[in-house]
């Protein structure tokens, strides 16, 4: 090479002002006596000759000058410059954030008499972090609000769900033998079964009496809309488009057939049919009224853990640490099965968990329960609870099984499943996002639950793993449009080191 290393004298030589940082010296009283380019550039002040300017004029509150310079001088008497201070200057109307570095220059008798600094123009960053910081805030002051918020409607919800269970118990003696959803297909025998009663009882009512002595009952409207009755009680299911709707429909047509009947005037038609069409529509309006309180019990059940997982989520990161200690595996799941098992009992769902080991991980107890919780729930809620093809009850299977120093926490449900793409693209991962086929018969859901237990698990130095496949393989050719409507077996697997003893 024949390039050499620059020379004492060239550096000497060299002209301060055309330094990429501001360079200054300035009196006492704040008159700049020399500044580089880039002074005068952060300022706005003339490119050559003198600056003719005082760095006083561009403090945007003018007492922070003399705080400047007192705090310059006591670090001085201590041996010290004044560094990385932050100074807030007013070009203009524009605001200027400066990261200064500066020295006091003093005369012979030791008196101070100007000083000697440089200037690092940080408004950007500055800014940014001004805005970061206040949006941290306003996060902080936003958890604690939702979180008092989410706290107080847990409340309410206990409330709710002891009402409804009042409620439930005032329907004795009921057709069920617990206060458990029953299964879908046996709503639609129970249901088919009272509607045919009530159509039959509507029909011997027409039967019971001539016409004249009918239409001095009853308008001829009011027939007219009994008789109509009777076909669509015999074809509620292909009259009405959704299972989850047979009861409210049903339910508003009975308690129309018993405000008919209170219509009825006495003396033209035999007591008996018109007590049978009583008792009858009384039947079906209760039997309907039973299965919604049912379904909005199990709804409730189903918010109360939605909502406290979310408080919990929320707040996680604004609680005191706590510090992690060795705990059993098995420990963790019987909690998750303790805070679930109401949920589980109210939607039918056996909790099959035979094959967990007592093995040890080091960790939060709180973060790891709640992470564990969200597989069970998630486990529970996109289960099919049962299938006409299938005699076995619904159920949720959690096994555990160690390899190379991990335990594998796996949770397995048959039911609704999760689509290649949103596993292989990981989006199931994404905060709020839920999968495709989740949204089914009014499965609530706020899309933290996978995105909270990754970050546990991660946290806890493991990880994540999925597995969606078709209840029976080959069935199905995943291009046919019918592929995800059929049942499928998900796993959901956390790996966690196991503890060191």
């Amino acid at each position: 090479m024949t390039d050499k290393i620059p020379s004492l004298d060239q550096f000497e030589d060299f002209d301060f002002r055309e330094l990429p940082i501001g360079v200054y010296m300035t009196s006492l009283d704040g008159q700049f006596i020399v500044c580089n380019q880039s002074v005068r550039r952060m300022l706005e002040l003339p490119l050559e000759g003198s600056p003719n300017a005082s760095i006083e004029n561009f403090y945007a509150n003018p007492a922070d000058r003399k705080a400047a310079i007192d705090h310059a001088v006591k670090l001085a008497e201590q041996g010290k410059i004044f560094e990385r201070e932050i100074l807030h200057l007013k070009v203009r109307d524009r605001n200027l954030y400066v990261e200064d570095y500066c020295k006091i220059i003093q005369n012979s008798e030791g008196h101070v008499i100007g000083f000697v600094g440089c200037m690092v123009d940080i408004t950007k960053d500055f800014e940014t972090r001004q805005h970061e910081r206040e949006l941290r805030e306003r996060i902080e002051e936003l958890r604690f609000d939702i979180g008092r918020i989410l706290h107080a409607n847990t409340t309410t919800l206990v409330m709710v769900k002891q009402t409804l269970d009042a409620v439930v118990e005032a329907f004795e003696p009921k057709p069920y033998q617990d206060a458990s959803v029953p299964p879908a297909e046996e709503v639609e025998a129970m249901l088919t079964n009272y509607s045919e009663v009530l159509a039959s009882t509507i029909e011997r009512l027409t039967h019971s009496a001539d016409e004249e002595r009918r239409l001095k009952a009853l308008p001829s409207s009011y027939w007219n809309k009994l008789l109509g009755y009777i076909s669509f009680l015999r074809e509620f299911r292909e009259r009405i488009p959704t299972p989850e709707s047979y009861p409210a429909t049903l339910r508003n047509l009975a308690n129309d057939v018993g405000k008919i009947h209170s219509k009825i005037a006495p003396g033209y038609i035999p007591r008996e049919p018109t007590r049978e069409l009583q008792n009858a529509a009384w039947h079906l309006e209760r039997i309907t009224n039973l299965v919604e309180v049912l379904d909005t019990r199990a709804v409730v059940i189903q918010m109360d853990y939605t909502i406290h997982s979310l408080r919990e989520f929320i707040t996680s990161d604004v609680r005191e640490p706590v510090e992690r200690k060795s705990i059993s595996i098995k420990s963790l799941i019987d909690e998750c099965v303790k805070r679930l098992a109401e949920y589980a009992r109210s939607l039918k769902i056996d909790i099959d968990r035979k094959e967990v080991e007592d093995v040890y991980i080091n960790a939060s107890e709180r973060e790891m329960v709640r992470a564990l919780s969200n597989l069970m729930h998630n486990a529970i809620k996109y289960s099919w609870r049962r299938d006409p093809e299938r005699t076995k009850p619904a159920w949720v299977s959690v096994r555990t099984k160690v390899k190379d120093q991990k335990v594998y926490v796996e949770f397995e449900n048959w039911g609704v499943p999760i689509k290649r793409e949103e596993i292989e693209k990981e989006k199931v991962f994404e905060l709020g996002y839920r999968g495709e086929m989740s949204k089914d018969r009014g499965r609530l859901g706020t899309g933290i639950g996978l995105t909270d237990t990754r970050r546990v698990a991660v946290s806890h130095g493991g990880h994540v793993e999925i597995e969606s496949q078709p209840a029976v393989r080959g069935t199905h050719n995943e291009k046919n449009e019918n592929y995800y409507e059929q049942p499928f077996l998900t796993k959901v697997i956390m790996v966690l080191p196991l503890s060191r003893k």
